[in-house]
Order: structure tokens, then sequence, then C-alpha cells
């Protein structure tokens, strides 16, 4: 079993958090974590990182497990693994809600991928309700490698 996220300290509302799951690549690791902060004109963002080798190979349902043993609130976590270290550093978004999914959704699945620049603004919209993670899932299924960028 992997360890329990601790998001004590952490807001709930404006900290995505991001599950570094590979450690094949340092230096792909710190672009990522660059590219989480970047500055944005609109909003300030803030994530918390979770650098801690014990999610070394972790799939996503263990990341997930661990990270509702730290806050049931969070609705997404999102995985720096293998595949986010290299090309445009994608992050797999995963949702942390097993609920009754419609055919559209259950087609999409659980997860999707997105640029880092992106995490924070999708964390927030999930956090306040106001926009949910199919939304964000069928955005990004428009796109020819089923990334979200914008």
């Amino acid at each position: 079993m992997r360890p329990l996220i601790d998001r004590t300290g952490h807001d709930f509302e404006t900290e995505a958090l991001v599950v570094r799951t590979d450690f094949s690549d340092d230096e792909g690791w710190q672009v990522v974590v660059e590219q989480l902060a970047e500055s944005c004109a609109e909003y300030e963002r803030h994530t918390h990182a979770v650098d801690d080798r014990a999610f070394g190979g972790a799939s996503p349902e263990e990341v997930v497990l661990s990270t509702l043993l730290g806050d049931s609130r969070l609705e997404v976590v999102f995985l720096a693994d293998a595949a986010s270290m290299r090309g445009e550093h994608a992050l797999l978004a995963v949702s942390t809600r097993d609920e009754e999914l419609d055919e559209d959704d259950e087609e999409l699945g659980c997860e999707f991928r997105l640029l880092p620049a992106l995490v924070n603004e999708m964390h927030v919209n999930l956090a306040i309700g106001h926009l949910d993670f199919w939304e964000y899932a069928h955005a990004a299924a428009q796109d020819p490698q089923h990334i979200l960028r914008t």
C-alpha cells in the first residue's frame, strides 16, 4: 500500500495535487515543475507537488486511494508518469470519483492528459463546482492526441 498523501496546510480550493510516479528523468520532472509554476495573467497558480519515491511506479488507482485517504474532497489528482517526462510533458488527470456515468462519459473513461499550464485552472473549477471532470475529458477527446491544450 502507498502512503497517505497528507494535505494538511494545503488549500483545498486553490492547490492542485500533482503526484510524481516516474523517477527515471529528473530533468523532465524539473520541466514539469517549472511549467506548473509559470505565471498566468488571470490568477496565481498553486500546486501541491508530491515528489516521494514511495509513489514510484504507482498506478492511478493507488494514487487515488492515497489521495482520498488524505483529502476525500478532491475531485481530481494529476500524475507525472513516464509519459509526462517527455514531449509536451502532459500530465495524467485522474478522476477520484467512482460514480454512475452516462454512456458518453463511460466511453471517455476516468483519465486523460493535459498540459501542466491547465492543471490549476481545472482543479479550481472542479473544487468550486463550476465544471465537472467529464467536461474537461470531452474537450481532451477532441484533440488528435487526446491532450487538453486550452
